[in-house]
Parts: structure tokens; C-alpha cells; sequence
């Protein structure tokens, strides 16, 4: 089976999760792999693990101001896919799709938070680059 790469620009002050919803929504898509970004962000929400053990339990770190994406991998599919476990860390049920973005991005010092993506928006501009996984509307 043959994949095309897809690009979509989230636009200084969008929120990327929406921009990337609406992008595959538009297309008729409803598994996507998130393959990567290039870009810069602000205001990002990282959700992780605060226990060693199951049920899962998360946390959440909120980095303020500007930073540079450094990785963006994830899946989007149907939220009636998602797994039962992420219902609680992940409970917006406003969308058809579940977007499950785990992220990583470097601030000003060098330092570096990631994560579960929970929000975040483009300070500049953010390129994400995602392959659909529908087979025949991949197009």
C-alpha cells in the first residue's frame, strides 16, 4: 500500500490540536500517523505519568512562553478507538477524532519539556507533517 505526506501550518496563535483536527477532518480521514513537525509553539500543556502502576494516573506541566518543537509523533482515529485508559487524561469528547500527539520542545537555557501534547498553539508557525492511514482516501 502506498502513503502520501501531507503538510498542514498551524498559524501563529492557532492551537495546533484544532488546526490538525480540522485539516483531517477536511480531507475525510479518520486514521492518521503524525510523523513530525518544524516550527515553534507557546503555551504548551504536556500530560505524564505520575505513578509506576496501573490505572494510569497523569499529571500536568504547563510551559509558558515561546519554545522550539523539537518532536511531534502521534495517531488520530476515531474517538470511539481510544483506548479506555486515556478517557480520563484526554476527556474532551467535543471532536469525532482522538488526537493522541506526544511531543517534545526546548525553551529558552536549553531546557527541555515533553509529553503527552494536551494544548498548545504556534508562536510563529508550526509545520506538521502526517501520513493518512485510510488506504483508499489517501489522496
Amino acid at each position: 500500500m502506498k502513503y502520501n505526506l501531507f503538510e498542514v501550518t498551524v498559524g501563529k496563535g492557532e492551537d495546533i490540536k484544532t488546526v490538525i483536527t480540522d485539516f483531517i477532518l477536511d480531507h475525510n480521514w479518520k486514521n492518521v500517523y503524525i510523523m513530525g513537525a518544524v516550527g515553534s509553539v507557546i503555551d504548551m500543556v504536556f500530560t505524564t505519568p505520575i505513578q509506576n502502576h496501573l490505572p494510569l494516573r497523569c499529571g500536568k506541566t504547563p510551559v509558558s512562553g515561546a519554545a522550539e518543537i523539537l518532536s511531534m509523533t502521534g495517531e488520530v482515529m476515531p474517538i470511539e478507538d481510544m483506548d479506555s485508559d486515556l478517557e480520563d487524561i484526554y476527556p474532551d469528547k467535543d471532536s469525532p477524532l482522538f488526537v493522541h500527539i506526544h511531543a517534545s520542545c526546548a525553551v529558552a537555557g536549553g531546557y527541555v519539556y515533553g509529553g503527552g501534547l494536551s494544548s498548545g498553539k504556534a508562536f510563529r508557525a508550526l509545520r506538521v507533517f502526517m501520513i493518512p492511514l485510510d488506504g483508499d482516501k489517501n489522496e
